[in-house]
């Protein structure tokens, strides 16, 4: 089983997109910080949330204040000041496991780190190949994937929402 850590812009981009119960169905271990997890404030978002923490699907990891100075004092080559973005690349160093975030400069201190990484559109992979989402669902959550999220690499998501169109013409 796949262990990760995941950051806030994943979680909000899986929320917006409807396809945490999906993500959460996964073969993984999901973990976050509590400083990851204080980041998630509106209240419909955090009782969602809190179902699956309740149900052992996602698991806070608490930073004790020794790690908190150790956190604060790390030298990263890409500058981020966050302490939330600061307590994931820590853990998932410590824990050896993959970190999942959209945050460009969170990505680029990670492979920097030799940390796998990886984001919402891998996710999404993730959900086709284990038969967790249909390929029409699929399409539908890529298309509304780019609107939510601007930052994504839209020719890249251009290419899978084309694949996917293809097979389900050949079906």
């Amino acid at each position: 089983m796949k262990v990760a850590i995941a950051d806030a812009s994943v979680f909000f981009d899986l929320y917006k997109i409807s396809v945490l119960p999906e993500f959460f169905g996964l073969d993984m271990e999901i973990y976050t910080t509590d400083f990851i997890y204080n980041e998630i404030l509106r209240s419909e978002e955090r009782a969602l949330f809190e179902t699956f923490c309740r149900s052992n699907q996602l698991k806070i990891i608490i930073i004790d204040e020794l790690e908190r100075e150790q956190i604060s004092v790390m030298d990263l080559k890409y500058s981020n000041s966050s302490l939330a973005d600061r307590t994931a690349i820590f853990k998932a160093r410590q824990m050896d496991c993959i970190l999942l975030t959209c945050d460009n400069k969170l990505k680029k201190e990670a492979e920097h780190q030799n940390i796998e990484v990886h984001g919402s559109i891998w996710i999404i992979d993730q959900l086709i190949d284990k038969n967790l989402l249909d390929i029409e669902r699929a399409i539908g959550t890529l298309e509304l994937l780019k609107e939510i999220n601007a930052w994504l690499p839209v020719k890249e998501i251009d290419v899978r929402i084309e694949s996917l169109r293809k097979l389900l013409l050949n079906k």
